[in-house]
């Protein structure tokens, strides 16, 4: 349940031919730290080219947060990307409803975030492959402290018992 499928070391290092050979058709990422610092709406030029990429290449790109429609839509305001808010993480319903309303396969989603107990978990429960990136900015909201407290012990173990679970470059990528 907290083991990622794959952690990269950001989210733009996921590559549409990567995609397209999973048949992925949907990214659902957390805002966050994920695509966004936590504590501004700046996002990065690279992060603009890469979402430009999956829009060419068909792969829907949708943000799924814990925090509200209006802050999610502010944030992303000069972004084309889908929006879902409240979603209530680690919990899977929303996500779950999402597929659902939008006839998308569990098979055909990655779920991206920098947390394990909220991001992590959601895409596991939700049955969907999971990517942990690291966090854009090393600080993070008081809420989020706890949380990574507890997570730093249990990525260290489950990269120390997972020989295969290291931080890479691509969704391939095979040092």
């Amino acid at each position: 349940m907290f083991k990622p499928t794959v952690m990269l070391n950001k989210i733009t290092d996921i590559e549409v031919e990567d995609l397209k050979k999973e048949n992925i058709t949907t990214i659902m990422t957390d805002l966050d730290n994920t695509i966004l610092p936590w504590n501004s709406s700046e996002y990065s030029l690279s992060l603009r080219k890469w979402l430009n990429i999956m829009k060419k290449a068909n792969i829907e790109v949708l943000v799924v947060s814990n925090n509200s429609y209006k802050r999610i839509e502010k944030a992303v305001a000069d972004l084309e990307i889908g929006i879902v808010a409240r979603a209530k993480k680690p919990l899977p319903f929303e996500i779950m409803k999402y597929l659902k309303e939008n006839h998308i396969q569990k098979e055909e989603i990655l779920f991206v975030g920098d947390q394990i107990f909220t991001d992590v978990l959601a895409g596991s429960l939700s049955g969907v492959t999971t990517v942990l990136v690291k966090p854009i900015v090393e600080t993070d909201a008081k809420k989020t402290r706890v949380n990574r407290f507890f997570e730093r012990p249990l990525l260290k173990y489950l990269q120390k018992t997972n020989k295969n679970l290291y931080w890479k470059d691509s969704l391939h990528d095979r040092k």
